[in-house]
Order: structure tokens, then C-alpha cells, then sequence
């Protein structure tokens, strides 16, 4: 069964400018001073694996779950203020996968709390057969361990599975799964890219921009890549 998987945060709707300020007042309320450049690096990651690399201390220590806590607590509060839509072409596609019986479900980084509040302020929770969140995995992205769950919960294997994602750590991390992958936004003109997929053997990876420009032949292309009927798109 053909399945879509879908990272949230930078994929279906702009949540960036959101995500960095509650990052940026959480931490200044302990004193930790965070730059746009630290923040872009992290994107995709789990906040265990943000917080202990940045403040230098095991993922298991008390701190780092305080901070992550009181962090998307302060995201969800922006979140209801804010006027978030879904980025361009996102409804579109959702509707067209729908229509042609392909499964959808979300493969996201954050904690089921912000998945929730986010697809719901969207107003798309119909389209997605599942919602799924890495943030408890003993692993996040570049790990496949997020992809291949949300695989198992569709019923599909990891062939018939599309990733479509805003960050380096979550090609990857597709590439890893045995899926073909769509790197979109700012990600697919990014410097590293080409790097990352050159260093990590997998299907086929699409770049493009925004998803209006994306089209059905190319998804079909990626799922056959995916099937090891050829590598490139």
C-alpha cells in the first residue's frame, strides 16, 4: 500500500519562526543564549538530543526534560495565538493523495502534544491515518526508528513509503528507512544536501521547493526508486 509519510514542522505548514522563539525564550529563562545558527543546526532532532548537546549534559538528566517540557509548552502557547496556515500546495496534495487512496500519516520529531495542536489548528487531522511522534524514541533523526514505525502503523513496507521532509536529518533518516524522499523549502537549494546523500546510499531523493511545484510523475518516479527499478528521478 503506497503510504506518505509527512514531517510537520517546515513540510506541511511554517511553524520555524515559532519554534525559534519558544527556544530562545525558554532557554534565556536559564541563562542560555541561542542562535538562529544553533537553532537551524538542530532542526529535525529530537529535543533530548538538542538540549544535552547544547548544554553539555547526559540526555537523561532531569534538566534536559524540564527544559523540553517548558519549551513546547511555550511553542503551544504561540501556536494558539498565531495565524498558521499550510504551506503552499500542501492542501492540495493532501486532498490529491486522498483521492487516489494513497495512506498518510505524520512522522514527526515533536511530542504528540504539538502534533496535535498543530494538525488541529490546521485543520487536516481527516487526511492522516496515523499520527506518529519520535520524541520518545531512544533514537530520533538521523535514525530511520520514526519512519519505519510509521511504516509498521500504516501497513506498509518501507518501500511503498514517500517521505516528504524540510531537513537534512530527516532525508537521511529516510534514505536510511529504504525510502524514496521530497527534501523541500530552503532544504532543497541547501549546501549539505547533496553531501548527505552521496555519504548515505539509499533511493532517490527529489529536491523542490515548494510543494506546488512537485508533480505525480516525480512521486511515482520515487517510488519506484524505492523498488530498486532505477536511482535517479
Amino acid at each position: 500500500m503506497r503510504t506518505i509519510l509527512w514531517d510537520l514542522d517546515g513540510t506541511l505548514a511554517d511553524t520555524e519562526a515559532l519554534h525559534f522563539r519558544a527556544w530562545r525564550e525558554t532557554l534565556a529563562a536559564y541563562g542560555v543564549s541561542y542562535s538562529y545558527e544553533e537553532f537551524i543546526a538542530g532542526f529535525g532532532r529530537t529535543n533530548r538530543a538538542v538540549i544535552s548537546a547544547l548544554m553539555g549534559i547526559a540526555p537523561d538528566d532531569p534538566l534536559v526534560a524540564e527544559l523540553s517540557l517548558r519549551k513546547e509548552q511555550t511553542y503551544r502557547s504561540l501556536l494558539a495565538e498565531s495565524a498558521l496556515t499550510l504551506l503552499p500546495g500542501a492542501a492540495e496534495w493532501l486532498e490529491r493523495f486522498r483521492q487516489a487512496g494513497v495512506r498518510q500519516v505524520i512522522s514527526s520529531s515533536g511530542p504528540m502534544a504539538n502534533i496535535v495542536a498543530t494538525v488541529a489548528k490546521l485543520d487536516i487531522g481527516d487526511y492522516f491515518l496515523s499520527l506518529m511522534s519520535g520524541a520518545t524514541l531512544a533514537r530520533g533523526k538521523p535514525d530511520p526508528a520514526i519512519f519505519l514505525h510509521s511504516a509498521a502503523a500504516a501497513g506498509a513496507p518501507p518501500a511503498a513509503c514517500l517521505v516528504i521532509e524540510d531537513s537534512i536529518h530527516g532525508i537521511e533518516a529516510a534514505r536510511r528507512a529504504g525510502m524514496g524522499s521530497i527534501a523541500i523549502g530552503k532544504l532543497a537549494t541547501h549546501a549539505l544536501l547533496e553531501e548527505r546523500l552521496a555519504a548515505v546510499a539509499g533511493p532517490a531523493c527529489l529536491a523542490v521547493t515548494r510543494l506546488d511545484g512537485l508533480t505525480w510523475d516525480q512521486c511515482e518516479k520515487l517510488w519506484e526508486s524505492a523498488n530498486g527499478r532505477h536511482d535517479t528521478v
